[in-house]
């Protein structure tokens, strides 16, 4: 998979890295169609992102208060609630 972002922090790789992990694990376990991998893997770098612009680098770092955070965003932005349930799901 391709980088959508570029970071300096060793956090945002590990972000990135964990992202890339679980593409592979819906490709060669779930097996996956590359239509649901390519959507996973964009709906997880747009979060990825997201929090990365509210100071969160690391995966653990990730609380509910920060996805409810991000689901707020989308709200606001107009996303569909058929997008944001599919960005949920991800």
């Amino acid at each position: 998979m391709g980088h959508f972002w570029k970071s300096e922090g060793q956090g945002n790789r590990d972000m990135e890295a964990e992202i890339d992990q679980f593409i592979i694990y819906l490709k060669e376990i779930k097996k996956a169609s590359k239509n649901t991998e390519v959507s996973y893997h964009r709906d997880l770098v747009q979060l990825a992102v997201f929090l990365e612009q509210q100071g969160i680098e690391e995966v653990d770092k990730v609380t509910k208060t920060s996805l409810n955070s991000y689901i707020l965003y989308l709200e606001k932005e107009g996303r569909a609630t058929t997008t944001i349930s599919r960005s949920l799901a991800s």
